[in-house]
């Protein structure tokens, strides 16, 4: 296979970037960042886990102990 090489500025790159759509924005971002994604998924999975067994706490819950401390 033949190598080619091309000189790109930062710029261009973000440009470039900036008119992507956000799915592919995040695509992207998980596609050089794949360590990110994988540690992503497990926070989710456990999230979902800690949901299925009662293991959580209401959004609701935590707002309101953080307005009684302000």
């Amino acid at each position: 296979m033949s190598k080619v090489m091309v000189r790109i500025d930062l710029e261009e790159i973000k440009k470039t970037i900036s008119k992507l759509s956000d799915s592919e924005k995040e695509s992207l971002f998980f596609e050089l960042s794949p360590g990110l994604g994988k540690a992503l998924q497990k926070m989710e999975q456990k999230a979902l886990k800690n949901l299925r067994e009662g293991k959580t706490i209401p959004l609701e819950k935590v707002e309101n102990e953080l307005q009684d401390r302000i």
